[in-house]
Order: structure tokens, then sequence, then C-alpha cells
């Protein structure tokens, strides 16, 4: 039998979910930045490593988005 979660505990979860989304966020936003530094000496290795970061970290962001969200139901179909 699954235990059920209570509704506080749901709520304490969104918002960690929720603030784990905002790092992961601005962490790509600061891999972005260094890219665009990066870029402006030249330095086309770090440019990558750090845009394969940003990328990194805005699939995380979009995961945890993604989880939050209701399941949703079939559409149409046989």
């Amino acid at each position: 039998m699954k235990p059920s979660t209570t509704e506080p505990d749901r709520i304490a979860l969104a918002r960690l979910n929720f603030e784990a989304i905002g790092e992961a966020a601005e962490l790509a936003a600061n891999y972005a930045d260094m890219a665009v530094r990066f870029a402006a000496v030249n330095d086309a290795r770090g440019a990558a490593y750090a845009l394969r970061c940003a990328g990194a970290s805005l699939l995380t962001a979009t995961q945890a988005v993604e989880m939050l969200r209701p399941p949703s139901g079939r559409r149409g179909g046989a």
C-alpha cells in the first residue's frame, strides 16, 4: 500500500522544487555569461565548456518543472 502524502508535505516539496528550479536557472545564466566572456577573448574551448554546462543546467530546470505538472490524461485515440 502506497503511503499518502499530506498536503503540508506536498506544499513543502513543491517549495523545495521551485527553489531547485530557480537555482538551476540561475546557474545556467551564470554559465551563459561565462560563455560570452570566453568568446570575447577567443577561447573556443572555454566557451564550449560553459555552453555545455548552461545547457545541462537548463535541462535540469526543465525536468524539475515537468515534475511539478500534474499528469495529463490521454487524448483521443483508440
